[in-house]
């Protein structure tokens, strides 16, 4: 797995992996689903990747704690955003593979390392 920090402000928190389930065979025959999990101080993001398609996944994601908040996928073709429900859940389809960088706007500014999906 790749990793590259791209901060947008100098104080954002930058969240660093602390755990990362090797692909298990996925319900749907040779697909494979992984999960990784960042910790900071403030914040817990879960992420689950599964593929949705030949050159796509599915990312599926859990903040902790959490809340409605702006979330936004940064990816090669431009950035993607969502709003987490109240329970901190929320989810991207068909993302296309390569590098993507996760941002919650909070009360600052919380992000991910880039992972390669």
């Amino acid at each position: 797995m790749l990793f590259a920090l791209e901060p947008t402000t100098p104080d954002a928190e930058i969240l660093r992996m602390a755990g990362h389930r090797e692909p298990a065979a996925a319900a749907r025959g040779d697909e494979y689903t992984r999960s990784i999990t960042f910790e900071g101080k403030n914040r817990t993001v879960v992420l689950t990747l599964t593929p949705s398609g030949e050159d796509t996944v599915r990312v599926d994601g859990w903040l902790a704690p959490p809340g409605a908040l702006t979330v936004e996928l940064r990816t090669g073709r431009g950035p993607l955003s969502t709003t987490s429900d109240e329970r901190g859940r929320f989810a991207f389809d068909q993302v296309e593979r390569g590098p993507v960088q996760l941002v919650v706007r909070d009360n600052g500014t919380t992000l991910t390392p880039s992972i390669v999906v």
